[in-house]
């Protein structure tokens, strides 16, 4: 009776150890399967590149318009030479003609303040009217148009240019074509001295 009771409490006290150590290496176990464990290197970084200021400037600076910034005063004054004029700064003053003195023609003004031969002038006109005609204008009672021209010793004509328009394209070009059939003039008087006459001829229509 007492040996079974012996080995009743050993085979209990077996299975108490049993147990015990059961529980201390099973968590063990387990958790050395289950967990994960990683080795990290720690790297070392390259240094952060250094931010490049610009250098200071000691001299003293001028504040634009953005409009001066935009566009360089080289350019811009590049760009105002190629831009056209639409209106000119001064009046077209017209061609320069000497001062003119009255003749006893009213259509004929010379720049000779004395001149000695008023015949001469008798057959300047002549020839210049023969050449000129123009045909009747509806609505016009009155056209002038003066042309300058200078009349060299052997009589041609030279330097003709409109001074005083009608307004009119026809009745000027009239008046040029005329002059110029009437090319040449007779030859200036002998007693003439000087190298050429100047002439404003007076062209006009009138009803």
């Amino acid at each position: 009776m007492t040996r079974m009771i012996w080995a009743s409490g050993i085979l209990h006290i077996a299975a108490i150890a049993g147990l015990i150590g059961w529980n201390t290496w099973w968590p063990s176990t387990a958790s050395s399967r289950d967990q994960q464990v990683f080795r990290v290197d720690l790297v070392t970084l390259g240094e952060t590149p250094s931010i490049r200021r610009p250098p200071l400037v000691d001299e003293d600076y001028e504040v634009v318009s953005r409009k001066e910034a935009a566009a360089p005063q080289e350019e811009a004054a590049l760009a105002l030479e190629r831009t056209p004029r639409l209106v000119p700064e001064q009046p077209d003053p017209g061609p320069e003609t000497p001062r003119s003195f009255e003749t006893d023609s009213p259509e004929i003004r010379l720049d000779e303040r004395d001149f000695e031969f008023p015949y001469y002038l008798g057959m300047m006109q002549r020839k210049i009217r023969q050449h000129f005609t123009v045909p009747r204008m509806l609505g016009v009672t009155h056209l002038e148009t003066v042309i300058y021209f200078r009349v060299v010793r052997s009589g041609r004509i030279t330097g003709a240019v409109v001074t005083h328009s009608s307004s009119n394209p026809v009745f000027d070009l009239a008046a040029q074509r005329a002059l110029n059939a009437a090319d040449p003039l007779p030859p200036l008087p002998e007693g003439y001295q000087k190298s050429y006459l100047g002439v404003h001829f007076a062209f006009q229509y009138a009803l």
